[in-house]
């Protein structure tokens, strides 16, 4: 077990219904069986087991991430009772820093909820998909009615009173990115971080063979790589990263263990896109502590083989130690389990290509010397088309999880 921050569902309901949400309208519908709100029962016995885990397993730093459904709707006490118990812990943990995110739709933010994240110095992050267009494509309210006129106004607030805008947006191709990139400028946006579409093999909308994400994705780095005053973006500085094998310290998903409403012990929540019920692990903090999850089904896969369990094409294709395999959830088929390449393969791979491609006419010399040539992203293509028949070893455990119904212990 490596992970070093929790997602806690502080709140299982929603004042936004995006038509894309994992949580509400991929077909998991298990939060319909949650409390609204979690309860002080819940979240003391997170703090036990968080101070248990942290004492077992050394670890110097550790976040709780606020998130729901919406977190804004929990009451302000919640968090202050909350931070509260966890100074409690860490007058007998010294040596150990917490930190304290939140991701939020931005819709009730307040300059009232400003000024208790200061004080409780909580780091908020808003979801934004760019410009009105885009958001108001998929982030609407219960009703249909756009969210992106609130959840702008609230963005600029933010960074005014907080100096910063940290901004998760879901990457929605019927815009163009220089719009979108134009529009989180306006914003003044501090940190931009780009999420791929959560889709599966069972229901990518796109033609796989097609690099709509990548053209996309291309052109979004050129915008960004030319601009002298651009934003971070943390997708772009993992691969640049990669690509100098310097060791990225963006969090990645597999470093984040998920406790419901209601207590239970979950993988990221957005495996719930694979289908009803499949992050269900049996587990609950009420009874249960956090490393009990490495002895499920989906949480060995999850925490212990993420990046070391994959498909025979993604164990022999030269670009796995910069792409990983990409995504879990974008490996997944009803079919498969996760024994499959991720639907964004080619897209991944042309994106990677072209990132190397700048970084060389950056460090022309430095690849000269270490024999480096260009990516071709055809080659690979090709090369990973003739591995289809090679052996797998781990073929029957990525199986394993064809079925939803076979994660429940």
């Amino acid at each position: 077990m490596n992970f070093n921050s929790l997602a806690i569902k502080i709140a299982s309901r929603c004042n936004l219904n995006c038509s894309y949400c994992f949580m509400y309208n991929l077909g998991d519908t298990t939060y319909k069986k949650q409390p609204k709100f979690m309860s002080t029962e819940t979240v003391d016995h997170i703090i036990a087991k968080t101070k248990t885990y942290i004492k077992k397993y050394n670890k110097k730093e550790f976040s709780f991430i606020f998130h729901g459904g919406e977190p804004l709707l929990a009451p302000k006490q919640f968090y202050i009772d909350f931070i509260d118990k966890v100074k409690g812990i860490q007058k007998e943990l010294p040596e150990v820093s917490f930190f304290y995110d939140l991701q939020t739709n931005g819709v009730l933010l307040d300059t009232s909820w400003i000024t208790l994240f200061k004080e409780l110095d909580i780091a908020p992050s808003i979801s934004v998909d760019g410009t009105k267009k885009a958001h108001d494509m998929y982030r609407v309210d219960h009703k249909g009615n756009g969210s992106y006129d609130s959840v702008f106004k609230n963005a600029k607030l933010l960074k005014n009173e907080m100096n910063f805008a940290d901004i998760a947006c879901v990457i929605n191709i019927e815009e163009t990115p220089l719009e979108i990139y134009n529009s989180f400028k306006k914003m003044e946006a501090s940190y931009v971080n780009f999420l791929i579409p959560d889709y599966t093999h069972d229901n990518y909308p796109f033609d796989k063979e097609k690099t709509l994400m990548a053209d996309w994705l291309i052109d979004l780095f050129n915008i960004w790589i030319n601009d002298p005053n651009r934003f971070k973006i943390p997708l772009f500085l993992g691969l640049l990263n990669s690509l100098m094998r310097i060791n990225d310290q963006t969090k990645n998903e597999s470093t984040v263990l998920v406790i419901e409403t209601n207590g239970e012990i979950e993988a990221i929540d957005s495996l719930k896109a694979c289908g009803n019920g499949f992050t269900k692990t049996g587990l609950n903090i009420n009874k249960h502590d956090f490393h009990d999850i490495g002895q499920t089904p989906l949480g060995n896969l999850y925490f212990n083989d993420f990046n070391s369990k994959l498909s025979a094409k993604c164990q022999q294709c030269p670009l796995n130690e910069i792409c990983k395999g990409g995504r879990l959830v974008h490996r997944y088929s009803k079919e498969k389990g996760f024994n499959n390449a991720s639907i964004y393969c080619n897209d991944l791979i042309k994106l990677i290509a072209h990132v190397q491609k700048f970084f060389i006419s950056c460090y022309p010399e430095l690849h000269e010397k270490e024999n480096i040539t260009s990516i071709n992203p055809n080659e690979i293509k090709d090369y990973l088309a003739s591995l289809t028949n090679k052996e797998n070893p781990y073929e029957q455990d990525l199986e394993s999880f064809a079925q939803p119904t076979s994660l429940a212990v």
